[in-house]
């Protein structure tokens, strides 16, 4: 199981299937389900960092 997922890492899996798709080494069809997955675990990734963003600050003011 991977853990600790960063955006960068997200970024850089991104930009690989990105070279790959321009190079001819995958389809248009892969490219685009490679993308949406990526995308969605980035979209979880940010939203998880947000949250507990929030829950820092949400502390922090309640417990001055």
């Amino acid at each position: 199981m991977i853990t600790d997922i960063k955006a960068r890492d997200i970024k850089r899996l991104l930009l690989r299937v990105y070279k790959k798709y321009s190079s001819g080494a995958i389809t248009e069809a892969q490219a685009h389900k490679e993308t949406y997955l990526l995308n969605s675990v980035l979209k979880a990734i940010e939203l998880t960092d947000l949250e507990d963003r929030l829950q820092i600050i949400e502390n922090t003011l309640k417990n001055g």
